[in-house]
């Protein structure tokens, strides 16, 4: 199905994305967890893509780099490779900087990492991106396969890389994963960039994984709403059907408006990450990017930085609080486990809760966010969400009357909007930095109110779908 290579496959230009995560949607709650390998393959491979553009590049890491790029990209399993990703260990956790596994230079060959791994992600993957200091105490980026050439007498067997698999985690959820504690001996890893970029490095990575972890929070909250419908359709009490009990109506109403607008969210910034990627095709002059009415390309980069955090956090809350709405739905049959593992939703919840811990909590996709806005971008990422808004609420009063009585809804969403964009810019740019850090969670809620709120009239407003029109409404 080429889940990973369609977001590398040139055929569909900027909209790689957009098609390889409309699949990945699907796909999410239906797998024993190969998102997760998923995600971080697909990471590597655009890490590699990026190291394979560069000029500096020796002849020999280029061929080598050429070959692995190859395997994550490709749709034969024959060849195809899995990556996972060790940066967590016992010091740290998710701050890096506490990294202590060491790398040291080998003669005539890649380097020599020797350390220890307290959670690996995607521990039976091919390959691994890993992170380790150098000899001088910076910290680097390094990409190694999971088994190398035995150094028996028998040469065309392979041996495991220098690693060895110390316990494996007892999880709540994802248990169709394996994670484990890792103890690295003399592995043998290629350096990916410069000594001491580590850190700059693997950003690559965990931007492509936070925007999967977005889209498998949305997949599980599908499947949970779908299967929540479907059992109030059939499902009797007190001698009416659940469909026709107006408070279990209204409950599922308001999950699926926050679904909706999380969605939008979600496929907004993935059709901007292949915008920002600059892919080119045959097909690209005959498609046309709705993001291009709303966000110049020169501001794109601006907008996914922001949004890469926002649509993680957001998704993964929304979608951990409502699988556990959709589970309470279904009364004592949604706290079972259900053969059926796609229509489990006792397991979605579970692998669900993952989401908002993997690549960075709540908190820390929050201090991200007061990072952006009041960072060296910060400026221009404002005046670019302005814009924005601007665009938006202007075109809506004006085109507001394409379905009966919309002229006064699109006033007030104008308004609305307007009025909750004024005030955040207003503390964005009056505050200290110091000063937002306590209240970045509540700020990341109202920006994501704002983009949400444009994306979902933009949508009701382009055919006056009732249906569209309405959860608009009940959103702003």
């Amino acid at each position: 199905e080429g889940i990973v290579a369609i977001g590398h496959d040139q055929t569909y230009g900027r909209h790689a994305r957009t098609y390889q995560f409309v699949k990945y949607h699907i796909w999410a709650p239906c797998n024993a967890c190969v998102t997760c390998p998923s995600a971080i393959t697909d990471g590597g491979a655009q890490l590699l893509k990026l190291q394979l553009a560069k000029n500096d590049l020796d002849e020999s890491r280029r061929a080598i780099f050429e070959d692995y790029y190859k395997r994550l990209t490709s749709r034969y399993p024959e060849q195809a490779w899995t990556s996972g990703q060790w940066m967590t260990e016992r010091p740290g956790g998710s701050d890096v900087r506490a990294t202590e596994t060491q790398a040291f230079d080998f003669p005539l060959g890649p380097m020599s990492i020797t350390g220890f791994k307290w959670f690996s992600s995607a521990t039976d993957a091919n390959a691994t991106v890993l992170l380790a200091k150098e000899p001088d105490g910076s910290l680097s980026s390094f990409f190694t396969p999971m088994r190398r050439t035995s150094s028996g007498i028998d040469t065309t067997d392979t041996e495991l890389n220098g690693v060895q698999i110390q316990r494996l985690k007892s999880k709540l959820g994802t248990r169709a994963l394996p994670t484990a504690e890792l103890v690295l001996t003399d592995m043998r890893a290629w350096r990916v960039g410069k000594p001491g970029q580590g850190v700059k490095e693997i950003s690559t990575i965990l931007n492509i994984t936070r925007l999967h972890t977005g889209m498998t929070a949305i997949g599980l909250l599908g499947r949970g709403l779908a299967v929540a419908r479907a059992f109030a359709k059939v499902r009797r009490a007190r001698d009416r059907l659940l469909m026709d009990t107006p408070v279990h109506v209204h409950t599922l109403a308001k999950l699926h408006v926050e679904y909706r607008a999380v969605m939008f969210l979600t496929y907004y910034t993935a059709a901007l990450l292949g915008v920002c990627e600059g892919q080119q095709g045959p097909s690209i002059n005959e498609l046309r990017c709705e993001q291009s009415e709303l966000v110049s390309d020169e501001a794109a980069p601006l907008i996914l930085r922001l949004l890469t955090p926002l649509a993680e956090m957001t998704a993964a809350k929304v979608s951990i609080a409502g699988l556990a709405e959709c589970m309470e739905s279904l009364g004592g049959l949604g706290y079972l486990e259900n053969e059926d593992a796609a229509l489990n939703i006792a397991r979605l919840f579970r692998d669900a809760n993952v989401l908002s811990i993997w690549e960075g909590t709540t908190n820390i996709m929050a201090d991200d966010v007061i990072r952006i806005v009041k960072g060296s971008v910060g400026p221009a990422t404002l005046a670019a969400l302005d814009s924005t808004v601007s665009t938006a609420t202007e075109r809506w009063r004006r085109n507001g009357g394409i379905f009966s009585k919309s002229k006064q809804l699109c006033h007030a969403w104008a308004e609305q909007l307007e009025i909750l964009w004024t005030d955040v810019r207003c503390n964005v740019e009056l505050m200290s930095k110091e000063e937002l850090l306590s209240r970045g969670r509540i700020l990341a809620k109202e920006l994501t109110w704002v983009i949400c709120s444009v994306l979902l009239a933009e949508d009701a407003l382009s055919d006056g779908d009732a249906a569209a029109v309405e959860v608009c409404d009940r959103w702003i």
